[in-house]
């Protein structure tokens, strides 16, 4: 375990990665800190400070200096950031004036924290240099990437965040994370048993409870960040894409069940999780832009098949995830009143949308989904398109899919599917279907009501008008429904699909010739306390839509 530890450290950098991570590690050794780096911010040598008893028990301030990578000669000696010019300035301006008066006389001990090694090259000059300075109040240490991997498997992943056996899990999710075919069980097992299955069904915690479930939420947080850095180097960023939606959902699900919502820490633990969760978005978008970009690009000039129609509306629900979530954080700035914030996630999200548009131009199997649950994807992709402002794009898409659609209904081939079995779709694929056998895959529908009620909000009524024109035709014997949900699935929903344990479906739908005779149903259907508004559900009102 410590090997993998030390490998994971070896990939931090130093900005916004191991200032995130050595904060909570102090905090569990009892160091607590008491400033953080900040970018742009002049900090006079030092990047945290924290306050703690060493070794013999004495209360210290300690002063830490961050650095990534082996330390050699021109990192001790060479430019203003070098290790050596830093030590200069904290003894020449941070313990002269930023030290606040209660610590004032406290002992000081500075620590160079580093992912790497000291270099055979520089030992002779380190150790003349501290030999030079130390004092019986200022003493200076050298923590090198083995240290910080024992100080991390003890404090960080001790047998009270993660027992044996979820260091095993953790050891073969970690071998296995490159594989295509890896199901991520191990991960999701370690992700479960400290956010869903640790909770004993009691809602209001103790302080001590409390503790310990903030803890738990850090450990998931760093085995998230464990998993994204091994993804990243074994090249399958999808992995650590998945991982993060997973620990996103059981996150905030163990937050409601605790009744955790006013709870700072709680929230701020959470947010920690999503922001990883973004960072790996970002990775995984620089790295396939390219590809989104260039004709046929996801795949790779065979236009249309099971396959590459599967991988197609998976990143396009990806690209629109991304979308969504910078969206989500344009409108969380605007109301922290950050304007700049605000404006750079907008022109991310439009960014993302613009290039969504991109893969459903570049790639003809768009306009053809083959599973009845590619509704999902169409409707993440939908509303994208509709927030960022690019109805015509959104248009136009409809147009091919409505078309597509209903002919591939109407021939019984290359439509669709209600079981959204791959299994089932290569058997049609290949014609093993009897023909009732086809008919069961398409007795129903939620994508059709789907492209029907994206025609009414984007205002294509061609679209709803062709559709409903094929009733007899294109969708002969096809039951068309839409699920909705109920009072049940908030208490679901987070954990696992919420359509079979919660919600009520509306079937054999009929859509009228007017468009304002449905809209005046869907007003009764609102009324109705069959169904409930999405607005009642805990992520939307507090936080994380």
């Amino acid at each position: 375990m410590k090997l993998i530890i030390k490998e994971f450290l070896s990939q931090l950098r130093e900005s916004g990665e191991l200032d995130r991570l050595l904060p909570d590690l102090l905090a569990r050794m009892k160091l607590i800190p008491i400033s953080r780096a900040q970018v742009g911010v002049r900090q006079n040598g030092v990047d945290i400070a924290a306050v703690g008893k060493d070794k013999d028990g004495v209360k210290t301030l300690y002063l830490f200096v961050l650095k990534v990578g082996d330390l050699g000669r021109r990192d001790w000696d060479v430019g203003v950031n070098a290790v050596r010019a830093t030590l200069n300035q904290i003894q020449d301006s941070y313990l002269q004036t930023s030290v606040r008066e209660e610590h004032q006389a406290l002992p000081v001990k500075v620590v160079i924290c580093s992912t790497g090694e000291l270099k055979q090259e520089v030992q002779q000059d380190y150790t003349g240099y501290i030999n030079r300075y130390t004092t019986p109040t200022l003493r200076f240490e050298f923590w090198s990437g083995d240290d910080l991997a024992d100080m991390v498997d003890t404090h960080l992943l001790d047998e009270y965040a993660i027992d044996p056996s979820q260091r095993a899990d953790l050891r073969r999710a970690i071998a296995l994370i490159g594989s295509r075919d890896y199901d991520l069980r191990h991960a999701y097992k370690i992700a479960q048993v400290l956010l869903i299955d640790s909770h004993d069904g009691t809602q209001t915690l103790n302080n001590t409870q409390r503790k310990l479930f903030i803890r738990q939420m850090k450990t998931v947080a760093l085995v998230l960040e464990i998993v994204f850095r091994w993804a990243n180097e074994e090249g399958n960023l999808l992995n650590a894409f998945k991982m993060g939606e997973r620990c996103c959902l059981w996150a905030w699900e163990a937050i409601r069940v605790r009744s955790l919502f006013k709870y700072r820490p709680a929230i701020s633990a959470f947010r920690d999780i999503y922001q990883i969760h973004d960072r790996i978005c970002v990775a995984y978008f620089d790295k396939l832009e390219p590809f989104f970009r260039a004709r046929d690009g996801l795949s790779g000039f065979a236009s249309e098949n099971a396959l590459v129609t599967d991988k197609v509306f998976e990143q396009i629900g990806i690209l629109a995830e991304m979308g969504l979530m910078q969206q989500h954080y344009a409108e969380m700035a605007l109301e922290e009143r950050n304007q700049e914030a605000a404006a750079v996630a907008a022109a991310n999200a439009d960014v993302i949308a613009d290039t969504l548009v991109g893969v459903i131009k570049n790639n003809a199997a768009s306009g053809s989904p083959r599973y009845d649950g590619n509704a999902i994807e169409l409707s993440l992709a939908f509303l994208l398109l509709f927030i960022t402002g690019k109805p015509e794009a959104a248009k136009q898409w409809l147009d091919d899919l409505a078309g597509r659609v209903s002919f591939a209904f109407k021939v019984k081939q290359h439509f669709p599917i209600a079981t959204d079995s791959f299994d089932d779709l290569v058997a049609m694929e290949v014609g093993e279907l009897s023909e009732d056998q086809v008919e069961k895959l398409r007795h129903l529908s939620t994508l059709v009501p789907t492209l029907m009620y994206w025609s009414l909000i984007l205002g294509h009524d061609e679209v709803y008008h062709s559709l409903r024109e094929r009733y007899g035709s294109a969708f002969e014997g096809v039951c068309l429904q839409l699920w909705y949900a109920d009072d049940l699935t908030e208490s679901v929903i987070y954990r696992q699909p919420a359509h079979y344990e919660s919600g009520t479906t509306e079937a054999l739908l009929k859509f009228p010739e007017q468009i304002g005779d449905l809209l005046r149903a869907d007003i009764k259907k609102a009324e109705s306390k069959a169904i409930v508004s999405l607005d009642t559900l805990s992520a939307v009102k507090h936080w994380p839509w």
